[in-house]
């Protein structure tokens, strides 16, 4: 079980690139429109992960799957939040977890890059637990394409949630790995949902916050 990416939902994704580039000296690259989900994004590889940033073209498509209701959910606290996360899975933990949920396996495609996934409603209610994914086969990661940062990446990340230790653990023992997460996940145990993201560069931590989920704060 490997961390995959961090989604942060925007209002505008193309002014939230610019403004994270502006912030931070993380590049964003285009990545496209998702097929029938009514959503679009940017991505901004990080190596070991990445970030996405997501908008909405089609509020109605976006409402009628979860990875929409997802984005929409978190727009609906603020025109930039973070909305979610992602754990990279094997497709028989995939599918042991969607049948504990009683859930279905749904697929995401974006210009021939394709996961299934699960769990996602359980994120969109508490945002600070990952949902579950898996990757087609032979297709480059998202997080390894080629960018040009203006800062030298460490390849560490890390997080911090608002739910629990608790409810993070009982949820990542849920999936069935036997290995741990191979990033930080502090829990701070005061609500839902993540409230700040660590990206290691040369010249000190980048952090990102719920309340500036593109960077700029003080911090």
């Amino acid at each position: 079980m490997q961390f995959d990416h961090i989604v942060i939902a925007t209002s505008d994704p193309v002014n939230a690139a610019h403004r994270l580039s502006d912030n931070t000296g993380l590049t964003a690259l285009e990545g496209g429109v998702h097929d029938s989900l009514g959503t679009y994004n940017y991505i901004v590889p990080l190596g070991r992960g990445y970030l996405e940033l997501v908008g909405v073209h089609d509020d109605v498509l976006a409402n009628r799957n979860p990875f929409g209701q997802l984005v929409l959910s978190a727009l609906a606290r603020n025109s930039e939040s973070f909305a979610g996360w992602a754990v990279e899975v094997t497709f028989d933990q995939l599918t042991a977890t969607a049948h504990r949920l009683a859930t279905k396996i749904r697929r995401l495609t974006r210009r021939g890059v394709g996961i299934d996934y699960a769990g996602m409603e359980t994120s969109t209610t508490s945002p600070g637990l990952p949902f579950l994914l898996t990757r087609y086969p032979g297709v480059p990661h998202p997080g390894h394409l080629d960018v040009d940062h203006d800062v030298s990446l460490l390849g560490d990340i890390s997080l911090q949630i608002a739910e629990s230790a608790a409810q993070l653990d009982h949820w990542i023992d849920g999936i069935g790995c036997d290995s741990a997460l191979d990033i930080e996940v502090r829990s701070h145990g005061s609500g839902q949902g993540i409230n700040r993201v660590c990206i290691g560069t040369s010249t000190g931590p980048i952090v990102l916050t719920a309340a500036h989920p593109i960077g700029g704060a003080t911090t």
